[in-house]
């Protein structure tokens, strides 16, 4: 039984390598982990058709899982490692805002405080005239009584 070619579709073989060097040039190496699977969903192939037509391709796609899984694994480690820090920041900034509020607050109770303290300090004082002391003509200079207000 003979297969025919649709035309302007690229052979199956054509159409695998194709995706296989989207996978090999991809930046960042990799997005997507390479498998079979993935590998014919892009090429728009079978996976029958891949392990049945095109066994060098499979095995290709086998060692470039191979050497990316390290790479995965590693990026996996970093992630995770990003990500725990990441929570640990969070909690910090949490403990930072609640500090912040907390000093603000205080800040402007003793602002208030100190408004207060100047109003009182300002009544005192316009309360308590100095008391003009006059001059006598004795000896003695200067004598205790208070001049009269006027």
């Amino acid at each position: 039984m003979k297969r025919r070619k649709a035309i302007g579709i690229a052979p199956a073989k054509k159409r695998l390598i194709d995706a296989l060097a989207k996978f090999t040039c991809a930046s960042p190496p990799s997005a997507v982990h390479p498998t079979a699977a993935a590998l014919c969903r892009l090429a728009g192939v079978s996976r029958n058709t891949l392990y049945r037509d095109h066994p060098e391709i499979a095995e290709r796609i086998r060692r470039l899982r191979l050497r990316s899984g390290r790479r995965y694994m590693a990026r996996t480690r970093r992630l995770t490692t990003l990500r725990t820090e990441l929570g640990s920041l969070r909690a910090q900034l949490a403990k930072l805002a609640a500090l912040t509020d907390h000093y603000h607050a205080a800040a402007e109770e003793l602002r208030s405080q100190l408004a207060h303290r100047e109003r009182e300090l300002a009544a005192l004082r316009e309360r308590a005239r100095p008391i003009a002391v006059h001059r006598a003509s004795t000896k003695e200079g200067l004598t205790g009584a208070p001049a009269e207000r006027s």
